[in-house]
């Protein structure tokens, strides 16, 4: 009997396999890999987004000089309206409502060009805000999903009478535990990254500010003096 249960402890022993591991977290383990998944996702999503092109090209204040000689809203409207990029998003919005109204006075340009600048900045905001709350939600999966393996061990423990309860309650509990390790280095990777990029957004939104004002400055003067 003793040299049997030897073989068992010697059996129960051996370290698990990465597969192994993985699939004694349980079920929990499914959206923990989905979550893992989405924080990769994102992470390079925002990587290739969050550029200062996105937010004004550096040719825009040169390609827009040629209509500003000319006085020529119309065809400024046109082409900004034909540009990606933020700046030229507020720029469209400023000239056709100027377009609607043309007897509106500077501050009404400015409102509109204030409005639709803090829409762009807080879509820009939101965007990061999805990785945060995979931050958060990866580590109470995981910490779930060990509750859950913890309550199945004890519950088998419970049922069994052999020597052997303790080893596989201890056994059992590490392979819970799976679940919170796997959950907490999601969540850790997520908020990590979010604070990065949450640093390159505000850093974005000011140049927002800065090339809006710059751009829109000589449009202003324009109607101003007409």
């Amino acid at each position: 009997m003793f040299p049997l249960l030897a073989v068992e402890a010697t059996a129960t022993t051996q370290p698990l396999t990465l597969l192994e591991l993985i699939q004694s977290g349980g079920w929990v383990m499914v959206p923990l890999f989905i979550s893992s998944l989405l924080v990769v996702a994102l992470i390079l999503f925002y990587f290739m987004t969050l550029k200062r092109s996105t937010i004004c090209s550096e040719d825009l204040p040169a390609k827009m000089e040629p209509f500003l000689d000319n006085g020529d809203l119309q065809g400024l409207l046109a082409y900004v309206q034909t540009r990606p990029d933020a700046v030229s998003s507020i720029l469209t919005q400023t000239l056709l409502f100027l377009k609607k109204h043309p007897h509106a006075d500077v501050a009404a340009l400015q409102s509109v060009a204030e409005t639709e600048g803090s829409r762009i900045a807080a879509s820009i905001h939101q965007k990061t805000i999805y990785l945060m709350d995979l931050g958060a939600l990866a580590p109470m999966l995981g910490l779930f999903g060990t509750v859950i393996g913890i309550l199945r061990s004890f519950g088998s423990i419970a049922l069994e009478s052999s020597p052997m309860r303790t080893m596989l309650l201890a056994g059992g509990v590490s392979q819970a535990l799976v679940a919170t390790a796997a959950g907490l280095v999601i969540g850790i990777t997520a908020m990590f990254f979010y604070s990065y990029f949450r640093g390159r957004v505000q850093g974005l939104i000011s140049d927002l500010e800065i090339q809006t004002a710059l751009a829109l400055q000589p449009i202003l003067l324009l109607k101003k003096n007409k």
